[in-house]
């Protein structure tokens, strides 16, 4: 067997090499005739063509096979594919969030971002890049509180449609009509399938990442389609923080108690001529002022109090103006008797002239709301994205503490110097009525209640204004107005 397939194969090879060579003496004769430039010219033409032949078949080889994955991805990524939310089922439900107020123009959205940044327009953006939403004025939104400028909240909480996993027969996703056939896109399909174990988007990690640091998202929860943020609210919850300095609390207690229940708070709030409100009654459900009792973190000497106040609803400012009246009540600029007079419209027919309290303190604390069950996170990682948030806002207030403690180190030493350090020998200082054993601190707390040439100094939560011959609210009118 060995000897014949070698034979064989010998005779292939020598039939080769005579097709070969016949092929030789064929061209041979060929170019027998042509002359020598004839040649030249032609095995240049020959070399010249060939390589320009095999250059251009590598090259549109190597391209074809490295270029077009290349170009597939860029044309990917150039041209993404457009995402289509009709594919998904979109469900109702409610976020409770935190955002300090301080760097925003209030928590309703405006029409120029850039300039005038908003908490809900940092949402929109947040629920739009996330494909949660497509159209802000398309989802059903809804919101508990409209916080002012500057005003904080650690409870404040939302309400819309937006993208959900679960699967369109879902019980909890909202229904959808094709508008091929006008039948429902519910329906299920008649292979009958195993049920899957189905994760919902992790809606507060995603949101959260795409925030800025100042506004997070704690919790979400599934809503009826019917649920509004506002008006399906039992009450709100408030917190108004301020230093006690010289403050005579139990003044401010006594006329903050006759806050309590239903009245017309037209002379405490800021009136909106465009919406045209012609209800000014709300109805106060609790309401206290108490020592903030977790102070060891605080780096002053200084006490902190808290307003502390539940109502069904509140009116535009209404807050900060109980809190102004309030400050003139505890400056003894005001008796307590003087919230009595202004919640009776008949003696107190307009609104006195007064400055409101600072929004700086004031804190959205909290929203409540009856069958609502909080997500704190998806269960396979809820510890998990509960630990990033206290870590995200030990940050957070690691930052301020620390810028807190450089304003309080400066304020303590030279709250603590005497006033005799002041004086140099020989020195007097004429028309200054104050004892020299004093601190800097006791001479500036001092000054709050004792007004020199007819100012006084009126305490708003914030800075103080000087205010010079302070009239009482109630002389305000004149007995025209009073009846």
């Amino acid at each position: 067997m060995f000897r014949i397939s070698v034979s064989v194969s010998l005779q292939n090879f020598s039939s080769h090499r005579i097709l070969i060579r016949m092929s030789h003496s064929i061209g041979a004769e060929k170019y027998a005739t042509w002359s020598k430039e004839e040649l030249i010219a032609k095995l240049l033409n020959y070399e010249t063509g060939q390589q320009t032949q095999c250059d251009s078949i590598s090259t549109t080889t190597v391209t074809s096979m490295s270029c077009d994955t290349d170009t597939t991805s860029k044309k990917r990524k150039k041209n993404p594919r457009p995402f289509d939310m009709s594919k998904y089922s979109k469900r109702h439900i409610a976020f409770k969030l935190a955002y300090f107020g301080w760097n925003y123009h209030g928590f309703a959205a405006n029409v120029d971002e850039q300039k005038f940044p908003t908490i809900e327009g940092h949402l929109h953006s947040a629920l739009m890049s996330s494909k949660m939403i497509t159209d802000p004025a398309k989802c059903n939104f809804s919101k508990c509180g409209r916080t002012d400028k500057g005003v904080s909240s650690l409870g404040q909480v939302i309400a819309l449609d937006i993208r959900s996993n679960l699967p369109r027969d879902s019980p909890y996703v909202l229904p959808i009509i094709s508008a091929d056939d006008n039948s429902s896109s519910n329906k299920q399909d008649d292979v009958k399938t195993e049920p899957k174990q189905i994760e919902e988007i992790p809606y507060i990690e995603t949101l959260n990442r795409l925030l800025p640091d100042d506004i997070r998202i704690i919790a979400w929860a599934p809503v009826n389609p019917d649920f509004n943020a506002r008006h399906d609210c039992r009450f709100r919850h408030y917190k108004y923080f301020f230093v006690k300095r010289n403050l005579n609390i139990d003044l401010m207690r006594d006329a903050a108690n006759r806050f309590l229940g239903t009245h017309d708070f037209r002379n405490f709030c800021k009136i909106d001529g465009a919406k045209q409100i012609d209800n000014f009654e709300r109805t106060i459900l609790h309401l206290g002022i108490d020592l903030v009792q977790d102070q060891q973190n605080f780096t002053t000497t200084e006490e902190f109090y808290v307003f502390d106040l539940k109502g069904t609803a509140f009116l535009w400012h209404q807050v900060r103006c109980m809190m102004a009246i309030l400050f003139l009540v505890g400056q003894k600029l005001e008796d307590p008797s003087i919230v009595d007079v202004l919640l009776d419209i008949k003696k107190t027919p307009a609104k006195p002239i007064y400055n409101m309290a600072s929004e700086l303190p004031l804190v959205l604390y909290d929203c409540q709301y009856d069958n609502v069950k909080w997500c704190y996170g998806r269960d396979d990682n809820m510890l998990n994205t509960l630990s990033k948030l206290y870590k995200h806002i030990y940050e957070q207030w690691y930052i301020h503490t620390t810028k807190s403690l450089l304003f309080s180190t400066l304020l303590n030493d030279l709250g603590g110097i005497s006033l005799k350090k002041f004086i140099h020998p020989g020195q007097e200082l004429q028309n200054i009525p104050t004892q020299f054993e004093q601190t800097l601190k006791e001479l500036a707390s001092s000054e709050i209640n004792t007004p020199s040439d007819n100012l006084s100094s009126i305490i708003t939560g914030g800075k103080e204004l000087r205010v010079r011959n302070y009239v009482k609210l109630a002389n305000q009118y004149t007995d025209s107005f009073i009846q």
